[in-house]
């Protein structure tokens, strides 16, 4: 059977630091009266910069965010009307080249990530595309999203391959669950102890699936 690669979007496809500010700061500017109403302003003014800097859920669960306060981000990013200017990682051209078919799993809010996807004009580049709803009351995860391919395709765990940054998301699933995982370090991360491997550059993914 073929090999099927199953590839992470943010910091993996495109540096997410390349999104403009001013593009999404409408948004900020809704949440923080909600944040000072909660956490004061001096919390706050430490809150906002790491909601820009790691995931949401990450942040929202440090700081104990209520379902308030999760519910109305939520209709903020959802409200919100993107026009992103962002692009794919130079080497992204490697992987459009690959013969194995390619689907992409995603962390985040719906339209935030349908948004990326289509500024970027990646998606025909993918078999299919899901997203992992972080506030999502089904969600199941990264694991369960990979669960579900295996499932439903009826492929072997040695032929599939997980590609993506971050050590505690889609390469902890993927370790977890018997797949090959690729950690990408576009940004000289120290290799994970859930990776099989390493890569900075897509061309190093060519030798790994051969």
């Amino acid at each position: 059977m073929n090999k099927l690669l199953i590839f992470d979007l943010d910091d993996t496809i495109f540096e997410t630091k390349s999104i403009k500010k001013e593009s999404v700061k409408p948004i900020f500017d809704q949440l923080e009266p909600l944040l000072i109403n909660k956490f004061g302003t001096a919390l706050t003014a430490q809150i906002i910069p790491e909601l820009w800097k790691y995931p949401f859920d990450f942040v929202a669960e440090k700081y104990k965010f209520d379902k308030h306060q999760n519910t109305e981000f939520a209709r903020f990013i959802n409200e919100h009307e993107y026009k992103l200017n962002i692009r794919t990682f130079d080497d992204f051209s490697v992987v459009e080249n690959l013969k194995q078919e390619k689907i992409l799993v995603t962390t985040g809010f719906s339209k935030l990530q349908h948004a990326k996807i289509h500024y970027l004009g990646i998606k025909q580049k993918f078999s299919e595309v899901y997203i992992d709803n972080i506030l999502s009351s089904e969600r199941v995860f990264k694991k369960g999203i990979f669960q579900s391919i295996l499932l439903e395709r009826k492929i072997e765990p040695q032929l599939v391959y997980i590609i993506g940054d971050n050590p505690n998301s889609e390469l902890k699933a993927g370790f977890e669950l018997g797949l090959h995982t690729v950690q990408v370090a576009k940004f000289g991360q120290e290799k994970s102890d859930y990776a099989n491997y390493c890569i900075s550059n897509f061309n190093e993914l060519i030798p790994i699936l051969k």
